[in-house]
């Protein structure tokens, strides 16, 4: 099945206005004042919501600003500040849930769980990205509240070290995999992602995206998110790795850095038909450009098997474990 570029610039400007309209309507007028007034998030909110997630405590990929920033459209993300706390609102597989509120205090918890109650007319409403911190916040404040785990939601989490070195016998299929890339392709080129490559990647993102759409319609959005991440790449201080091979751009990968120790990697695309180059990208981006973070946190496998094998093949230090529940 061919999809030509006007329908994927088609598909994308539609997701964009409904996105503004639906914003539009969210806003509503409850006893006369205003519920949870939610908005986009934009760039200048960068700091705002650091301020609250960037904590020592939090590894979680929900805590990365860029992340937020970037799959804003597909997600219907959006954002407000009440009683103290960050709140956040998603709309995932034709589900509208709250991730877990950041920041304010534990006894104003009840006015806030009341105050998106009356969001939703008092209808039952769901929780998702529930940290540890979060779930014995909720569990305090309301004891009968039945939390469950969401493991397909799990982040993977690697030390730093372990992907930049592939070092040890556990390793060694992985290490196998580089030795005969290196040996396919000994000029290869590894450089870091700035102005200077930015469209080249782009271009490399939409013909990898383009090239599956017919079997996976979710790349529409994830290609429209990369845009919004390239596009804003320097505000949003994330970090990238390119390689080249022949002068030509074959794989990329960004994240950014969300506290002192541990970074967020967002997106990792490479050329599948190359021997070797996923696990080349993985490592080189690892060493090139997180020495200064002892955590690699490679997010989700979203419960596909594939992902699962590939991610778990790497021996994760720890998963950022994550909970959702349902206010009644």
């Amino acid at each position: 099945m061919f999809i030509s570029a006007n329908f994927i610039n088609n598909v994308t400007e539609t997701l964009r206005k409904f996105h503004s309209i639906w914003y539009n309507n969210l806003i509503r007028r409850i006893g006369g004042h205003f519920i949870l007034e939610l908005k986009e998030i934009s760039v200048a909110d960068k700091e705002l919501f650091e301020s609250y997630m960037s904590r020592p405590y939090y590894r979680g990929s929900e805590c990365a600003f860029g992340n937020l920033f970037m799959w804003q459209t597909c997600y219907d993300i959006f954002w407000t500040e009440a009683h103290g706390f960050l709140v956040l609102k998603v709309k995932r597989n034709d589900v509208d849930f709250f991730l877990q509120p950041f920041g304010g205090k534990d006894e104003d918890l009840p006015l806030l769980m009341k105050e998106i109650k009356e969001y939703h007319n008092g209808k039952p409403f769901e929780i998702h990205g529930i940290y540890d911190d979060g779930r014995e916040r909720l569990l305090k404040a309301f004891p009968d509240l039945e939390i469950t785990d969401d493991r397909d939601n799990w982040d993977y989490v690697y030390l730093q070290q372990n992907l930049a070195t592939l070092a040890g016998r556990k390793y060694h299929g992985k290490k196998n995999h580089c030795n005969a890339f290196v040996k396919e392709h000994p000029d290869y080129v590894y450089e870091e992602m700035n102005r200077s490559n930015i469209e080249e990647c782009l271009a490399f993102g939409d013909m990898w995206c383009e090239r599956r759409m017919s079997d996976d319609p979710s790349l529409v959005c994830e290609k429209c998110a990369i845009h919004e991440a390239l596009d804003n790449f320097e505000a949003l201080k994330l970090r990238g790795g390119v390689i080249r091979i022949d002068g030509k751009v074959e794989a990329f990968s960004f994240g950014e850095k969300i506290n002192d120790d541990t970074a967020v990697l967002h997106v990792e695309k490479a050329n599948p038909e190359i021997r070797g180059l996923y696990a080349v990208i993985n490592r080189d981006f690892a060493k090139n450009a997180w020495g200064d973070v002892t955590y690699l946190n490679r997010e989700e496998d979203m419960g596909h098997e594939g992902l699962r094998i590939a991610k778990e093949s790497y021996k994760p230090e720890f998963m950022v474990k994550k909970y959702s529940t349902i206010f009644k």
